[in-house]
């Protein structure tokens, strides 16, 4: 479930182990799918200090390790994509407080902004210009995904993965794998389960492909598992649309209990509003609403609504320590916890996992092969775990149906806004993640979920 190419939800966080870890001293063992092969290990210890002279390694010097960040600044959608930036430098100075890796600080070398639009320039820039050692991306739009998968050196790229483009490219890594936007799933009619809701509403933009094909995908889970009636479907708004009355009126004619949205902030709240001036007893389904302060300022609003991201939610105790140590820094540099900056801390902790992966003699292509050995990297428990040997190919079957390079792990973990807060629901203590039993292919919808908790104990 992907914020659809706009802004998508999540505050997350996580944490990496050995030098830059404080919650997690075992270094982390992935088991190699190269026959015969020793399961690959964390470098830990005193070997994260070995500093190895490194010849004719691009980003490198023996003092640092540089990367390039590229986000959308500048962009028509509800959101700061900068503050993906505030994400990866609290992750990269915690690491550095702790004497860095191989001897070596982590260091942004260049930030760019692509304007929204310009996506694709942006990135041959950056490729010619700032000689990086990886690149961390946050936009919108992802033009230049053939770029990084062509560079030369070929570039390991670390991103809020909200973008078509990246399947089928073994050197971009995401907080999720290659997703499957117009796929069944459980999840959404589980929700009207657990509610009683009987009439379901869905709302996407028609000039955006992702955005429309997750309401396709929300129709189709329905159709499979109809525990509520498709009431009303509109996946044809434009963006920036201003007057959703029509709208409003139409799904309060049905009786509609929960929109299924696949919006940006501003249209939610434009979309809350109407519901509250017509009267519409409905509560929506946000994919981009894991802001505390934006759901703080516009409460009464969003008063009910669902909001999910794509990691454990904070909201959920006891807090687990790759969190804890995120809210740390982020304070440290004086940063709001919120979805952006958890998808940049993510990807830091991703190149710093694929570093620990390769070892003190590491490379761009080092990085990326150990990383594409890795058949459960869960972010020191913060996401559903992301199997890398299939997970980088289109997850989408027949009829919709996920296929063999969907994660095996059907989660999600929920909140819903009561009083300008996000609250858990579902949930139990110290399982952050409710897990669809059966998945997509189940013949019938569960009445009873598993729950889950990813963390390393």
């Amino acid at each position: 479930m992907r914020t659809r190419i706009l802004i998508t939800v999540v505050a997350a966080v996580l944490l990496v182990g050995a030098c830059a870890n404080a919650s997690t001293p075992k270094a982390e063992t992935t088991p190699s799918t190269k026959p015969g092969a020793p399961a690959i290990t964390e470098v830990s210890g005193a070997a994260l200090q070995q500093n190895v002279h490194l010849t004719g390694v691009q980003g490198v010097t023996d003092d640092e390790i540089r990367v390039a960040v590229i986000t959308s600044g500048t962009n028509p959608l509800a959101g700061d994509f900068t503050r993906f930036i505030d994400g990866v430098q609290a992750y990269f100075d915690m690491v550095n407080a702790s004497g860095g890796i191989y001897g070596r600080k982590l260091v942004i070398g260049a930030k760019r902004d692509d304007g929204f639009v310009n996506n694709e320039q942006t990135v041959n820039a950056s490729l010619v210009e700032d000689h990086a050692f990886a690149t961390l991306i946050s936009t919108p739009l992802f033009g230049g995904a053939p770029d990084l998968a062509a560079s030369n050196p070929l570039m390991p790229t670390f991103m809020w993965n909200i973008n078509a483009e990246f399947a089928g490219k073994p050197n971009l890594f995401g907080n999720v794998g290659a997703n499957c936007f117009a796929c069944v799933s459980q999840i959404w009619p589980y929700v009207a389960q657990q509610e009683h809701f009987t009439n379901v509403a869905v709302l996407a933009y028609g000039a955006i492909a992702a955005s429309k094909n997750y309401a396709d995908g929300v129709k189709l889970s329905f159709e499979k598992y109809p525990s509520a009636k498709m009431a009303y479907f509109d996946p044809n708004l434009t963006i920036a649309q201003a007057n959703l009355s029509a709208e409003v009126g139409e799904m309060k004619k049905k009786h509609v209990q929960i929109v299924f949205t696949s919006l940006d902030q501003t249209e939610t709240l434009i979309l809350g509003k109407e519901m509250q001036k017509q009267h519409l007893d409905a509560v929506q389904w946000v994919n981009n609403l894991y802001d505390p302060q934006f759901v703080k300022d516009n409460a009464q609003y969003l008063e009910g609504d669902f909001v999910a991201p794509q990691f454990a939610a904070l909201e959920n105790t006891p807090l687990i320590p790759i969190e804890q140590e995120f809210v740390k820094w982020m304070g440290k540099n004086n940063k709001p916890v919120a979805e952006l900056p958890g998808y940049g801390w993510i990807a830091a902790l991703q190149l710093v996992h694929g570093l620990k992966l390769a070892g003190p003699k590491f490379s761009q292509q080092s990085v990326i092969d150990s990383l594409n050995q890795d058949t459960h990297f869960d972010a020191d428990g913060m996401i559903v775990p992301i199997d890398w040997t299939k997970q980088h190919n289109d997850p989408k079957g027949p009829g919709g149906i996920p296929n063999e390079n969907a994660g095996k792990y059907p989660c999600f973990s929920p909140t819903r806004v009561r009083d300008g807060k996000f609250v858990p629901v579902y949930t139990k203590p110290g399982k952050p993640f409710v897990c669809m039993v059966g998945g997509p292919n189940a013949p019938t919808l569960t009445k009873q979920a598993s729950y889950e908790n990813f963390a390393t104990p």
